[in-house]
C-alpha cells in the first residue's frame, strides 16, 4: 500500500473518529480506528489531568545510536527539537541511552542546558533487548546508564527500547513510575504493572513529512475524547539526506498548535513524568480520593 493511500486512510478514520466522538459525549467507535492500527479506550468520567485540563500531551524522544552512520542525523534531530521545543515552550521526555550520551556528548549537553523543561528518561546504556536480557543483566545495565548520566535527580521515566517490554519487578524496584507501552492506544494513562503506561497515538519519522493536519487531528481528536496525544520519535528519523529541515516544517505547525491548545486550556502539555506524579497524586479516575466528584 503506497504512502499516500495510507496516510488518506488514517485522515478518513480519525475524521470519523472525531465525529463519532462529538456525537456521543467522547465515545468513539473502534472498528473506526482498527484499520489504522490504534486502538481506543474511554477516559473515566470527570477525569482531570495536570492544570484541570481534561486532556494532555507529550512528546517522547528516544536518543539512540545503534548504527555509527547516525551520529549525525542524531545531533542535527536533537538540535532542531530543542529549537522548536524552545520555541513554543513544550517540554519533551527524552529517553537517554547511556552509550549515545557518552558517544555524542555535545548534543546530550546540549538538552542539560535547554532553558526549557526537559525530562530526562532512561533507555538503558547499552540499548538492551528486555526480551533477551536476563533481570540481573537487564538492571545491571540500566545503572550503568544512570552513572553515565549522572543526574543530580532520580529519573522517573523509562522506556524499553524498541517498547520491547519485559523486567518490570526490576524497574519498579528502581524507582520508575511510568513506560511508554508499544501498543497504540487513544486514552488516558494506563494502570498497568505496577507503573502508569502512557500508550503512543502516533510516531514521527520521515515518512511523516507533510502529515501536519493529520498529527493535529489526532491532537483535536484526543482533546475531544479526554485522552493523551503521545507523539514518539528519533532524533535521526527526522533528518533525511543530513537535512533536517523538511520535517521540521512539518513539525511547525503541530507544535504551535499544541501551544494553541495548552493556552486556551483544551489539554495539559507534559513530560511523562508529570503525568506520572499528577495520576500517582490522584488515582487512575483522575479525581483526588474522596472528592465525591
Amino acid at each position: 500500500m503506497g504512502l499516500n493511500l495510507k496516510r488518506t486512510m488514517k485522515n478518513v478514520a480519525v475524521d470519523g473518529a472525531r465525529i463519532s466522538a462529538s456525537m456521543g459525549a467522547g465515545f468513539v467507535t473502534r472498528g473506526v480506528l482498527r484499520e489504522i492500527q490504534l486502538d481506543y479506550e474511554a477516559s473515566p468520567p470527570g477525569i482531570r489531568y495536570p492544570g484541570d485540563a481534561k486532556a494532555a500531551t507529550c512528546i517522547s524522544v528516544d536518543f539512540d545510536v545503534t548504527e555509527p552512520e547516525r551520529y549525525g542525523p542524531n545531533g542535527a534531530g536533537t538540535q532542531k527539537l530543542l529549537e522548536l521545543s524552545e520555541k513554543y515552550e513544550i517540554p519533551l521526555t527524552w529517553a537517554i541511552c547511556g552509550k549515545t550520551a557518552v558517544e555524542d556528548q555535545k548534543s546530550y549537553q546540549r538538552i542539560l542546558d535547554s532553558p526549557v523543561k526537559q525530562e530526562i528518561g532512561i533507555h538503558t546504556y547499552s540499548h538492551m533487548d528486555a526480551q533477551k536480557a536476563g533481570p540481573a543483566e537487564y538492571e545491571e545495565d540500566i545503572r550503568k546508564c544512570l552513572d553515565a548520566l549522572g543526574l543530580k535527580s532520580a529519573p522517573r521515566t523509562f522506556i524499553f527500547p524498541w517498547n520491547r517490554e519485559n523486567h518490570f519487578e526490576v524497574i519498579r524496584r528502581m524507582g520508575f513510575r511510568t513506560y511508554r507501552g508499544k501498543k497504540r492506544v487513544i486514552g488516558p494513562p494506563d494502570s498497568s504493572n505496577g507503573l502508569w503506561n502512557e500508550r503512543p497515538v502516533y510516531y514521527v519519522d520521515q515518512k511523516s513529512y507533510g502529515a501536519e493536519s493529520l498529527m493535529i487531528k489526532y491532537a483535536d481528536l484526543c482533546a475531544q475524547t479526554s485522552a493523551v496525544f503521545h507523539l514518539w520519535t528519533h532524533p535521526w528519523s527526522l533528518v533525511t539526506a543530513g537535512d533536517p529541515d523538511p520535517m521540521f516544517r512539518t513539525l511547525d505547525p503541530v507544535f504551535s498548535h499544541l501551544r494553541e491548545m495548552k493556552r486556551r486550556g483544551d489539554l495539559a502539555v507534559c513530560t511523562m513524568g508529570d503525568l506520572a506524579d499528577h495520576f500517582d497524586a490522584v488515582g487512575t479516575t483522575g479525581m483526588k480520593p474522596g472528592s465525591g466528584s
